[in-house]
């Protein structure tokens, strides 16, 4: 493993935090700024919701920066803007791997690590160009309507398997959530799956893809399939499942081979306002403002500093509990990183086979 690489593993149980080059007992984001908008784009859904009443609303409140919704992200449409020159976007939250993509496209602007303090920020998280927002993880999900006893797929292989568990299914239109789901379904161990076997992965996907209904391309939708009842099974972010069991919906998810990742904060090169995005960052990945969203929805924080402020059982419903992390598979996002562009290409192609 490179020593790239290994920073980025996260090794649950024995994290440890990056000290701040330089601890400071306030910030420059507590005092009132001068009023201006800030445009940030997420993922929209459940999540971009926690995060409008944990985190914009209380630091519009605070600063004074008025915030402009933006969603969903799409990696794409960040590089054509920053491509054209016209960047809409001041802040973006995006998945790891698009950090390590992003900086090596030029897309992005570095952040200032004098005014974002990272006491207490598990340090995989902390790069140059990004930072973390919440960990989450993909997983299995299944319909506790037509799954009431327990008896669910609990591996991908059982996933794969139509005639033991027959119905429709729905898996993300991309291949960053199914390739590693596709080898451990070939019987690839955890800790084998990288580097990664692609062909390997793109004939196991063979199998599977005859059986998928739908192939879908925001977080939102594999909840709503599920609880439309249009759907059995799923890969789904696990925030998005807690958002409908709390409405009532009957779905349910299995850590167990689960892939467990982290989205982070990034300012596209050519914001109009990045003196307001870095301020955001340095709000945002505080104690309080991190307990606050995984209160909300149970994905986990990225400063550990917050587990002071989050309740037992929403700390058990987290990702990174210690029972559920050891049971996934940890994202390499620098294997992602320089192999993304070539797989999103041969993915586009598969699928039109």
């Amino acid at each position: 493993m490179s020593s790239i690489t290994r920073r980025y593993v996260l090794k649950m149980g024995v994290l440890t935090a990056a000290a701040s080059a330089a601890t400071r007992a306030g910030g420059p984001w507590i005092a009132r700024a001068q009023s201006k908008q800030l445009v940030v784009c997420s993922w929209g859904g459940a999540y971009q919701e926690a995060q409008r009443k944990t985190m914009f609303q209380p630091f519009e409140k605070e600063t004074g920066i008025k915030i402009v919704e933006a969603s969903p992200t799409d990696y794409g449409k960040l590089k054509a803007m920053v491509q054209s020159g016209n960047v809409e976007w001041d802040l973006v939250d995006v998945g790891d791997l698009n950090v390590v993509a992003g900086a090596k496209d030029n897309l992005l602007e570095p952040l200032d690590y004098q005014q974002i303090d990272t006491k207490g920020v598990f340090p995989q998280v902390v790069h140059k160009y990004g930072i973390g927002t919440i960990y989450y993880s993909t997983v299995l999900a299944y319909s506790t309507k037509k799954y009431a006893k327990g008896d669910h797929p609990k591996t991908w292989a059982q996933f794969w398997d139509v005639k033991k568990f027959p119905g429709p299914r729905t898996m993300r239109n991309n291949p960053l959530d199914n390739l590693e789901f596709a080898l451990l379904a070939d019987d690839v161990p955890m800790d084998k799956v990288y580097p990664m076997d692609v062909e390997r992965a793109f004939r196991s996907m063979d199998r599977i893809k005859p059986h998928v209904n739908v192939w879908w391309t925001t977080g939102a939708q594999p909840a709503q399939l599920l609880a439309d009842g249009e759907v059995e099974l799923a890969t789904s972010w696990n925030g998005r499942i807690y958002a409908i069991q709390k409405q009532g919906a009957r779905a349910g998810l299995e850590w167990n081979q689960g892939k467990l990742q982290w989205d982070s904060w990034v300012i596209p090169r050519g914001s109009k306002n990045k003196d307001g995005a870095m301020k955001f960052i340095a709000w945002s990945t505080q104690p309080k403002p991190q307990a606050a969203i995984v209160n909300e929805i149970p994905y986990g924080p990225v400063n550990q500093r917050a587990f002071e402020f989050i309740g037992a059982q929403a700390a058990r419903d987290m990702p990174t509990a210690p029972d559920n992390a050891k049971r996934q598979v940890m994202v390499d996002p620098v294997w992602w990183g320089e192999h993304r562009n070539v797989l999103v290409e041969r993915w586009n192609a598969w699928l039109l086979k």
